[in-house]
């Protein structure tokens, strides 16, 4: 369904989440663009400038072959009845063919679910039956787990049975198969006849299920395509960059901020597929990408080891840094290499939403998360939702061209975040004088472990389910480099011990990917609440921190 159709059906809808939709147009803000027809411009301006690099550096491809590539793939979409209006859910690893599916289903108006690979049961059932995805594509067997099998076992369960394609990846390989992209050449190298307006859905983004399940976040060319763009322009990134990516595709982060925006402006993308701090300083040095979005743990990582082994990761002059905090030293480490750490701020829901720039003084940069990224605006609100006054702790409030156009089949949450034209974050922020934002704590109680978030409540529950427990509380504690990781508080039913290997068997019976799993455990007698039955999760950070 696009997503005129669901506005039309729920003119309510329309009015909360984007009543400025004829504005964004006349500005210029929304327009016509798609991600599949901007490669096509890029092949015929700049042929064999290399549009994807892989595989260690050891598999590129030029704008011309992607061009190639994605036309294929949508001939195959067609071929096998998946048309305009219909989503597929991609479970790849940072690989050329997960590029190739996100153009190609782009360029047939085959909307995209991108997933991580650490994603299990629990996770694929829940994505699956509720977008109907009509197929998924998985990597077969990688990195010892069998995705093709769980993929399968999962497609019987559901009713409407997706089908499961195999994509033989490596595993960060020099070498390997590439026998799906070969199969390609089958199918016509013309582009598709179909021309989907940029107003329909084109991605769905799972979030982390802070408030009960995970909710589908619907995305349009518009939306998308608005704010990379703004993010370019706030970055005065120009046309000789090369994007790195080793955060993962399967995330907004990695596929937004990775495949999106590199290849929409015509610039190379250099995929990092597993994480290693040797290869990433090895990448840089021989790839001299200029630009990446990713958690603070790379960033550290990084500049650990090129201090150690004199390397020269100079030509990455922008780091853009979100999902946890900077410390002071790391921004003041990796300015001595010339890069420019720029904070900023975003959800699946808003995308980028707030951001520093260049020319942000260093203390805002080092201390805040920035300013309104070109088209939105921010604001503090209370519990009414009034405006709160500078230095004011309140809720972070945005609007602007990046928002999404609601959850999936989910009137009532969509009613809920968006507001009048505004998306209500849930983030507790404050803004000073000169409009930067800094957040400092977290309506929900999300863990950010290495970039990636952790809903406590589905975690929680599972563990409920044990009968050695009574109740159990996940809280975020502090660490070095993951930023935060998972401590499960447990109260046990009398006489009862239950180990960290006893829950975490337990939640990968149930499914659960394995970063989710608590790190640690603590059996208490009782939990700290208030009066009211509030569990006081501050109180539990604070011991056992």
């Amino acid at each position: 369904m696009t997503e005129r159709d669901l506005l039309q059906m729920d003119p309510e809808l329309a009015d909360q989440i984007a009543p400025h939709r004829a504005e964004f147009i006349a500005r210029g803000l929304w327009t016509e663009e798609r991600l599949g027809s901007q490669v096509s411009v890029h092949a015929k301006v700049n042929p064999q400038r290399e549009a994807v690099v892989d595989r260690k550096g050891c598999r590129r491809v030029s704008f011309v072959e992607l061009d190639r590539l994605s036309n294929q793939f949508a001939g195959w979409l067609a071929a096998n009845g998946m048309g305009e209006g219909d989503i597929i859910a991609v479970q790849l690893p940072n690989c050329l063919e997960a590029v190739v599916i996100a153009v190609g289903a782009n360029k047939a108006g085959v909307a995209v679910n991108p997933m991580l690979t650490i994603y299990r049961g629990n996770e694929l059932r829940h994505n699956l039956s509720l977008t109907r995805a009509k197929a998924i594509f998985v990597p077969g067997l990688y990195r010892g787990f069998d995705h093709e099998a769980l993929a399968g076992q999962i497609s019987a369960e559901l009713e409407h049975a997706p089908r499961v394609e195999v994509v033989e990846v490596t595993d960060d390989d020099e070498e390997g198969p590439q026998a799906w992209l070969d199969a390609l050449g089958d199918w016509p190298a013309h582009p598709p006849t179909v021309k989907p307006p940029a107003s329909d859905v084109s991605v769905i983004l799972f979030t982390s299920g802070t408030t009960g399940k995970p909710k589908a976040v619907m995305h349009t060319e518009q939306t998308l395509n608005s704010n990379v763009r703004s993010v370019w322009r706030s970055f005065e990134m120009g046309d000789d960059e090369t994007v790195w990516m080793p955060s993962p595709v399967g995330h907004s982060s990695g596929f937004g901020f990775g495949i999106r925006i590199a290849l929409l402006h015509g610039a190379s993308l250099v995929l990092q597929d597993r994480w290693n701090p040797k290869l990433a300083v090895e990448l840089i040095e021989s790839e001299r990408p200029t630009y990446t979005l990713a958690a603070t743990v790379f960033l550290t990582d990084i500049l650990r080891l090129a201090d150690n082994h004199n390397s020269d990761i100079s030509s990455l002059r922008i780091f853009g840094c979100g999902g946890a905090p900077v410390p002071a030293g790391v921004v003041k480490a990796a300015a001595r290499y010339g890069i420019n750490v720029l904070r900023l701020y975003g959800q699946s829901e808003t995308q980028v939403a707030t951001q520093n720039y260049f020319s942000s003084p260093l203390q805002k940069r080092i201390y805040t998360d920035g300013q309104a990224v070109e088209g939105f605006n921010a604001e503090i609100r209370d519990a009414r939702g009034e405006r709160l006054p500078a230095g004011v702790e309140g809720e972070l409030c945005v609007t602007g061209p990046g928002m999404s156009v609601g959850y999936y089949k989910d009137r009532q949450r969509t009613l809920d975040k968006f507001r009048d034209g505004w998306a209500h974050t849930g983030d507790l922020a404050v803004m000073d004088d000169d409009g930067y934002i800094t957040i400092v704590g977290r309506q929900s109680d999300m863990i950010i472990r290495g970039g990636l978030n952790i809903a406590p409540r589905e975690i929680e529950e599972a563990i409920e389910r044990l009968e050695s427990v009574v109740a159990a509380v996940i809280v975020g504690l502090p660490h070095d480099r993951l930023g935060e990781y998972g401590c499960a508080c447990v109260v046990p039913e009398p006489g009862a011990r239950p180990t960290l290997d006893d829950i975490c068997d337990h939640l990968r019976t149930l499914g659960f990917a394995a970063f989710k799993l608590p790190e640690r455990i603590e059996l208490l007698d009782e939990l700290p609440s208030t009066a009211s039955g509030k569990i006081q999760r501050h109180e539990l950070v604070a011991k056992f921190s």
